[in-house]
């Protein structure tokens, strides 16, 4: 599961480059996640900007072409500030949000929240019935004790995480009419793993109501794709590349997506090692420890909000089932990395096969 919406400490800025061509798209773009590219078509440069929120980078670009560059940037700047306003009532960091007193109050009364969390809240349920609890947004006492974002961290003993397990159940959630209640004192709700997919939703959403129809919105690896074609690239379809899990600086493979959201999951995205082991953010439910089956799941569904919950819901699952679920949800294709003795393996879903390239891309 995710890991929270707060500030990571090991957030850096970074410059874009001058020049938006495939090539200095991809290679500025390396560290990540994944990503989009295609080549500027006619001299015409895409508006496009970074910033931080959810404590994860951001970006936006804008690709239609007839649209003043003006009011392409005011419109990123409206995406920033939804962004801002969705962290402010998901976050788990602040009493003051509406996740951070549902938490303040468990066990002790109902809540009332947003009709927005309130129907997070509601479709996170609906993912942890279908996953059988690998979906589970009760994860918070597990996210907050682990602390990725320490300067520090440690492994948490066995009995450790067999006294904070009994608070880790989706079925001690009551929601009802735009209220939440959770039935045990210290529970938490963590919607780390979905928020960042509503949140780019939305922002997809203001700029189709603004008449932009070929925009990209890149949140921590969660993307949003409206891509109706256009003169200003040399392709009607993004590019989607995904990151080595292994190879700093290097690509796995990529593949294209019309209109879609695609997200990414990886075991190198917040982690730690101790004793040789990998120790990451993702966390199954049910033991209290990282997820180990799988390195990383990218998914491509209909929109940002689905993606980003199977993507954390697969890699919890693992290849079987993981596989399995994708081939049984309408809509939902995935591709699932894996290791394969001293190398890396990878499974496509039907839909998938045939669009992947596995290795770096040649310009």
């Amino acid at each position: 599961m995710g890991s929270g919406l707060s500030p990571d400490k090991r957030t850096v800025g970074r410059q874009f480059p001058p020049r938006m061509t495939r090539k200095t798209l991809r290679a500025f773009f390396y560290a990540q996640l994944l990503t989009v590219a295609a080549c500027s078509n006619q001299g015409l440069e895409p508006v496009r900007r970074e910033s931080t929120v959810m404590g994860t980078f951001v970006s936006v670009t804008i690709f239609d072409e007839h649209v003043r560059r003006e009011f392409a940037q005011a419109m990123i700047d409206s995406v920033f500030e939804e962004m801002k306003r969705i962290e402010s009532i998901a976050t788990d960091y602040a009493d003051s949000s509406d996740i951070g007193q549902v938490n303040a109050h468990a066990g002790i009364e109902t809540v009332s929240v947003s009709k927005e969390i309130a129907r997070l809240v509601e479709e996170s349920i609906l993912y942890s019935e279908t996953s059988l609890g690998a979906f589970d947004i009760t994860v918070g006492p597990l996210v907050h004790s682990w602390d990725f974002l320490s300067d520090s961290p440690r492994v948490l003993s066995r009995a450790e995480l067999n006294g904070l397990l009994p608070l880790v159940n989706y079925r001690n959630i009551v929601w009802e009419n735009d209220k939440v209640f959770l039935k045990k004192k210290g529970m938490r709700l963590d919607l780390g793993a979905i928020a960042k997919g509503y949140a780019v939703d939305r922002a997809i959403a203001l700029l189709k109501r603004r008449g932009l129809t070929n925009v990209i919105v890149d949140l921590g690896g969660n993307l949003g794709v409206s891509w109706d074609g256009t003169r200003l690239l040399d392709s009607t379809r993004a590019t989607i590349f995904i990151r080595h899990p292994r190879r700093d600086g290097e690509m796995f493979g990529h593949f294209e997506v019309g209109t879609s959201g695609v997200s990414t999951s990886g075991d190198y995205q917040r982690y730690f090692t101790s004793g040789g082991v990998r120790y990451h953010h993702i966390l199954d439910p049910h033991t209290g420890e990282p997820a180990r089956d799988v390195v990383s799941v990218t998914i491509v569904a209909g929109d940002a909000t689905k993606a980003d919950a199977l993507s954390t819901t697969v890699f919890v699952l693992g290849r079987e089932k993981g596989m399995s679920l994708i081939e049984d949800l309408k809509d939902v294709e995935g591709m699932i990395i894996h290791e394969q003795g001293d190398t890396l393996g990878y499974m496509l879903s039907s839909g998938l096969k045939g669009r992947f390239v596995w290795g770096e891309p040649r310009d």
